[in-house]
């Protein structure tokens, strides 16, 4: 086991279901080398070597001190606790926007999307589950944070940025089976990428989010 994937399994927090294929994608990226020590010194990994290829993301599952933090900052002062319910483990925006593992009120986990609100506003469900979360990746979108994109295929940023990051594709396939399909556009993973705030929403995370906000 890396010391990529043993850290990150070290912080799921109690109570949650860690789905199986981020395991996966956490031991494969520790085993192709894509990950960098941080000035804090703490292991951050990406899906590819070079960023200017395929969707760009930050991979580093949360202590629960930095969980802490960042509930706090994100929502500011509540009378309940939503940090028990969200595990943040990846940056999908340069800007801050982050996705984290959810516990719904069903007590199913889910993979959620927190904007930064200087930035990116999505606030919604990424995926029901954990293979679902790895389609999205395989897209090509150069960040995955930016809803107004999700309901065209991906674009290049520029002459250097390849949208299809073929090592990872490849090994989505080997690993899930070759009827893994990657799909046109992140609508079809994401069907309605709420906005926080966004009044009649039908989606259980905005919604959940909007309840909380409404408690302070």
């Amino acid at each position: 086991m890396s010391d990529f994937l043993s850290r990150t399994l070290s912080r799921v927090p109690a109570g949650f279901d860690l789905p199986e294929p981020l395991r996966l994608l956490f031991e494969w990226v520790g085993r192709q080398g894509f990950v960098v020590t941080g000035r804090d010194g703490d292991l951050y990994g990406s899906i590819s070597r070079d960023a200017w290829v395929g969707t760009r993301v930050e991979l580093r599952g949360f202590t629960a001190d930095q969980t802490a933090s960042y509930v706090a900052s994100w929502f500011g002062t509540t009378t309940g606790d939503p940090g028990a319910r969200l595990w943040p483990f990846a940056q999908t925006g340069g800007e801050g926007s982050m996705a984290a593992l959810w516990r719904d009120d069903d007590g199913r986990t889910r993979i959620v999307h927190l904007g930064s609100g200087s930035g990116s506003m999505m606030t919604c469900v990424l995926a029901d589950n954990g293979l679902d979360f790895l389609r999205l990746l395989a897209i090509g979108y150069r960040a995955i944070c930016w809803n107004a994109e999700f309901g065209a295929p991906p674009q290049p940023a520029g002459e250097d940025h390849e949208i299809v990051n073929a090592p990872y594709r490849d090994w989505l396939r080997r690993t899930f089976g070759e009827q893994v399909t990657i799909p046109e556009t992140a609508l079809e993973v994401v069907p309605e990428p709420a906005e926080m705030g966004d009044p009649g929403t039908r989606d259980p995370f905005c919604r959940w989010v909007d309840t909380v906000l409404d408690t302070e």
